[in-house]
């Protein structure tokens, strides 16, 4: 059902903007306990208003400190977690449980809206590739731990949101989520994996938006191989906007059908970048950064009636 404009506006003015805090380069003068504190304040300073972030630090004290500056400065934070897949059935393992336990436990002290996880580990095994055994049976095989993850993460209050994480086209991920069958166990939107599993990028859009708790805004652009012998055309990470991702469509279609269109993160990320050799890479990162911010702004913007496209 499309929505009355009022709530598509409402839906779009309170999308969160950020970025990926794993792709955001700190100094190296910075040690690792004050990281998270210097990306914060960097990415507050751009105008976003969530952060993923990457570097917590380990004293409970500074933790409890990042959360209130996140909180003066009007950011939202949202964690990855990893283990997801690892608390019971055919992939168990103590020590991947333990990790997971030990970030939901951050992730409710930080008081996290959404926590976010994935499968694929960029390898044939754990994708829809695997030659050993059916799709839907590797799906299958999923679903007991996921299930257990859901329930973990709904007894911390929090949702959980799982990556099409270059493992399974979107509607694969749709039919493992609904499997699922719990509503706080949902997807983290990467609008740019598609092309890792040779699914069309607006294929698992149209397919995750219903269960999109956050999101990865991510562009690529295919281009001709450099190599020859292989496949001949290539896609590879570029600035948002630039690519063949509609990231207009996806931000339309979220606002429409995400069951957390009020608030959802539209988190900023690269792709399989080539950057420049001849500039520091740091520097580009900051500058891709910053666009990506400045797009998603724009078209917030425009969508919401308070400006044109050009």
């Amino acid at each position: 059902m499309i929505p009355k404009i009022k709530d598509y506006k409402e839906n779009i003015r309170s999308m969160k903007i950020g970025v990926q805090g794993s792709f955001y380069p700190v100094p190296a003068e910075v040690d690792e306990e004050s990281a998270g504190e210097w990306q914060l304040r960097r990415v507050a300073a751009l105008g976003c208003t969530v952060h993923q972030i990457r570097h917590l630090p380990k004293d409970r004290g500074r933790l409890l400190e990042l959360k209130k500056l996140a909180q003066s400065l009007s950011v939202e934070l949202e964690l990855a977690v990893t283990g997801a897949f690892n608390l019971t059935g055919p992939y168990a393992d103590r020590e991947a449980k333990e990790r997971f336990l030990q970030m939901i436990g951050i992730a409710k002290s930080l008081e996290v809206p959404v926590v976010r996880t994935g499968y694929g580990r960029l390898n044939v095994r754990t994708s829809r590739f695997n030659r050993d055994m059916s799709v839907r049976d590797h799906l299958q095989s999923l679903l007991p731990s996921l299930r257990e993850a859901g329930r973990i993460a709904q007894d911390a209050g929090l949702l959980l949101a799982v990556e099409n994480h270059c493992d399974f086209t979107g509607r694969e991920m749709a039919w493992l989520l609904e499997a699922v069958g719990s509503d706080h166990v949902g997807a983290a939107l990467d609008t740019a994996n598609g092309f890792t599993v040779f699914s069309d990028p607006k294929d698992d859009i149209e397919a995750l938006a219903p269960f999109t708790f956050t999101t990865h805004m991510k562009d690529m652009v295919v281009v001709d191989s450099p190599v020859k012998g292989i496949i001949p055309m290539i896609p590879q990470g570029c600035a948002l906007g630039e690519g063949h991702v509609d990231l207009s469509y996806a931000v339309d279609l979220l606002a429409e059908k995400s069951p957390c269109a009020q608030g959802l993160h539209l988190i900023v990320e690269p792709g399989w970048m080539v950057w420049d050799p001849d500039r520091d890479v740091d520097i580009q990162a900051y500058e891709f950064f910053e666009k990506g911010v400045r797009y998603l702004q724009h078209l917030q913007f425009v969508k919401a009636g308070e400006g044109n496209e050009k």
